[in-house]
């Protein structure tokens, strides 16, 4: 085993060591005081039925008779008076706790020396003033060497059903002796409910830790625990002082009811059950491993649920059903702990997980608690919370259910430490997965950024292509298009070069003509300047057909003009002409007969052009060459 399991079962031992001897040790040193022999004797009663009598007139009137050992009789009267005598053998006056059975509504009035005057005490079951855990206890004082004669006024509720008659019980107990005994369960309580409240918070904590479903029906069943011996010790009655809600009266005088503190002692072993239980089948796993026993489980605490409801509400709507319920629900918590037995056995025999452990754990307390059943069940029900068995049962289950916890705990540690290897292993797996996942994530991305750089190059040649296409087509169109409108340019400035030349030649034969005629006929001269007026008339239009001409070169040779002009201003409009003409090659002849001069001049006004031509490009070198060598200076 463990040393953190041993640790914490000897802790445990150890507390329970000590609750056991601080209970022996209150027993002891009040066993002496609680067995001395009574020195208080009742002498008798005596009856008599109550018609609004007061205290005065009873103690008065010598009419009023009381009938000895007489009996009760509701059905004829609610209230009855008794006249009680008691001597106190003791030198010295007794305090004394009074009781009246039936102790419903009961008055107790007695002479107080001390006062020199008639004091009224009240209690009962149905007196919510009355908040002691023993319901109808009436203080007073006996003197002593004396006898003391005091009156109680018994009040019966018609509410309940009473017996015709009901024989009345008179209680008369010392009241240090009753404190003791009191005092004594009392410690007795409190050390059980200190020490299954120091579990019951360890385990809270180990609840908190493992989330383990068996530490949780454990607390459950601990809270039960408390609760049983807080109810078993009738703590209820005076925390909540109501009156009850259902009420049995037997002819001897008992009186059974059912109130606030039944329903918690009914409710905390509702809870006991549940939880061992459900621990039971929790810790044992008994819905896989032992399925026949898981529904018998099962089926055992529901039917003790049913019939836990089902008596609480007929108590609670006013019949008292526990006089004959009690045998049976004991009898069935009887058979759920045997079954919970059964179960362990079983599980044992088949060597789950922790059966044995459980089993061991277990035994005891189940023992105690089939032995408080049995004595309910064969020796009585009403014990007034004087008996340790109880506190024996639920420290015992706390105990020993404590150490079947703690070994599943080191279980449940060993299996979660093997979990957490797992886990880390797992984690690192996942870790490795996922660095491979984001390699591959990166390589795929690279790759598809490859792929998009490659589609994009072939999308971009693609249309480079397609506009390398669609410009050749454009230009080859262009070029097809001016190759024509030059093709017709050079036809329409043929033609005009043509016409040109025609009109010239014209020209020259009507001076030839002139000049004939001169020679001929000088007589008809003035017939013959009337037609050379007309042929030199027509001659007007040559300036249009240079323009017409310039029109057609400058469609052929754009800019040829300005570029001319721009680079050589001094040209006159005859020398641009000449240019022209040079530069779409025609010979001297046809230049001579567009100007309508000899050829010679032709070549005389060539090589003048040529020459002023010269003369400016060379000013226009000069030009530059000075400005380039005074650039230096002027940078001083």
């Amino acid at each position: 085993m463990p040393a953190t399991i041993k640790t914490s079962i000897w802790r445990k031992f150890i507390l329970t060591t000590i609750w056991l001897l601080s209970i022996l040790q209150v027993f002891a040193q009040s066993s002496g005081q609680i067995q001395r022999l009574w020195d208080i004797e009742i002498k008798g009663y005596g009856i008599l039925p109550d018609h609004n009598y007061s205290i005065e007139r009873i103690q008065t009137d010598t009419t009023l008779v009381f009938v000895r050992d007489d009996s009760l009789r509701p059905s004829q009267v609610a209230r009855y008076w008794l006249k009680v005598e008691a001597i106190n053998k003791s030198r010295y006056a007794q305090p004394c706790l009074l009781i009246v059975l039936p102790n419903v509504d009961n008055t107790l009035f007695y002479f107080n020396e001390d006062a020199n005057d008639w004091i009224a005490r009240r209690a009962g079951i149905k007196v919510t003033k009355d908040k002691g855990r023993a319901k109808g206890r009436m203080h007073l004082i006996l003197q002593g060497n004396a006898v003391t004669t005091f009156y109680v006024q018994v009040n019966l509720d018609k509410a309940h059903s009473f017996p015709k008659a009901i024989k009345p019980h008179v209680v008369l107990e010392k009241a240090s002796a009753i404190q003791q005994k009191e005092h004594f369960f009392s410690t007795a309580w409190i050390v059980s409910l200190v020490i299954l409240l120091i579990f019951f918070l360890n385990h809270l904590h180990i609840y908190y830790r493992f989330w383990d479903r068996s530490t949780l029906f454990f607390l459950i069943t601990q809270l039960g625990g408390m609760m049983y011996i807080t109810a078993y010790r009738s703590f209820f009655k005076v925390i909540f002082p109501f009156q009850p809600f259902s009420l049995l009266l037997l002819p001897d005088g008992t009186c059974f009811y059912y109130d606030i503190n039944e329903i918690f002692m009914h409710l905390s072993v509702v809870m006991i059950l549940y939880g061992v239980v459900q621990m039971t089948r929790s810790y044992l796993q008994t819905k896989t491993a032992l399925p026949k026993c898981d529904t018998w489980l099962q089926y055992s605490l529901y039917g003790y649920l049913i019939f836990f409801v089902a008596v609480a509400l007929v108590n609670i709507f006013g019949f008292y059903l526990d006089s004959y319920s009690l045998l049976y629900d004991n009898i069935l918590v009887l058979l759920v702990i045997i079954l919970i037995l059964a179960t362990s056995i079983m599980a044992y025999r088949q060597k789950l997980p922790s059966a044995r452990t459980y089993l061991f754990a277990n035994v005891l307390p189940l023992m105690f608690i089939m032995s408080v059943a049995m004595y309910n069940v064969l020796i009585s029900f009403n014990n007034d919370g004087h008996l340790l068995l109880p506190d024996l049962v639920i420290v015992s289950q706390a105990l020993c259910f404590s150490i079947a916890i703690v070994s599943r705990i080191q279980i449940l540690k060993d299996a979660l430490l093997a979990k957490e290897a797992d886990a880390c292993q797992l984690v690192l797996d996942i870790r490795h997965a996922e660095i491979r996942h984001g390699e591959i994530k990166l390589e795929n991305e690279q790759i598809q950024a490859a792929f998009r750089e490659i589609e994009l190059k072939r999308k971009a040649r693609e249309f480079e292509t397609q506009k390398l296409t669609m410009d050749m087509l454009q230009q080859q169109s262009t070029l097809k298009n001016l190759q024509e409108k030059l093709e017709a340019n050079q036809r329409e400035l043929a033609s005009t070069t043509l016409y040109t030349v025609q009109k010239n030649a014209m020209l020259a034969g009507l001076k030839q003509q002139i000049e004939e005629l001169n020679k001929i006929n000088p007589n008809y001269k003035q017939k013959e300047l009337a037609g050379i007026q007309n042929i030199l008339k027509t001659n007007l239009y040559l300036d249009e057909d240079w323009t017409r001409f310039k029109l057609h070169f400058e469609q052929v040779h754009p800019h040829f003009f300005e570029h001319l002009q721009e680079k050589y201003p001094n040209l006159t409009k005859n020398e641009l002409r000449l240019l022209s003409y040079f530069h779409i090659h025609l010979s001297t002849k046809e230049i001579a007969g567009l100007l309508n001069i000899d050829p010679a001049s032709v070549r005389t006004a060539k090589t003048r052009l040529y020459k002023k031509i010269a003369i400016a490009d060379k000013r226009l070198s000069l030009s530059h060459s000075d400005k380039d060598i005074e650039k230096p200076v002027t940078g001083k």
